[in-house]
């Protein structure tokens, strides 16, 4: 599996809305599991991943694991506990308060030192996006998006 079929598992089918990830949890030595949910359509999907895949996908699962649950807007962390097998990390949304997510602790470094996608270079942005998010700024991949990638607000 590539980065780009990866990417786009990370939305909702029904409605194109980033999934975010709730919980991401390690039960055999050569997979994870992703604990996901779409903020309008609440029903949780779980996907498997190769372990293999996990540090190049890294990026794109810390931009996921930090959306607020309700609004699917970027949260910022606030704090971690880190228990016997994996740490809490406690995050905040501007609009909906408190929430918190569950990572495994040997799967929780990647994701703490790993650069956003959205951070990337310029060089990654899509050549001839004229359309960009009136909600964060963030250009637009396609023209027929109906929300954007970045932070699921609907697009005019």
């Amino acid at each position: 599996m590539s980065l780009d079929e990866f990417q786009e598992k990370m939305s909702c089918r029904r409605c194109g809305r980033p999934r975010i990830i709730t919980r991401v949890s390690k039960p055999k030595t050569d997979l994870v599991k992703l604990y996901m949910r779409c903020p309008v359509h609440t029903s949780e999907v779980v996907y498997r991943m190769p372990l293999s895949l996990y540090d190049a996908a890294s990026g794109i699962i810390r931009e996921h694991v930090l959306l607020c649950r309700k609004c699917g807007q970027p949260v910022e962390i606030t704090g971690q506990h880190a228990g016997k097998l994996s740490t809490k990390v406690r995050i905040l949304c501007p609009e909906h308060g408190d929430g918190e997510r569950l990572v495994n602790n040997s799967l929780f470094d990647p994701i703490l030192a790993a650069v956003p996608a959205k951070a990337a270079p310029e060089a990654a942005v899509p050549t001839g996006t004229s359309k960009f998010c009136s909600s964060c700024g963030s250009p637009v991949p396609a023209p027929e998006a109906q929300f954007c990638h970045n932070c699921g607000a609907s697009i005019d």
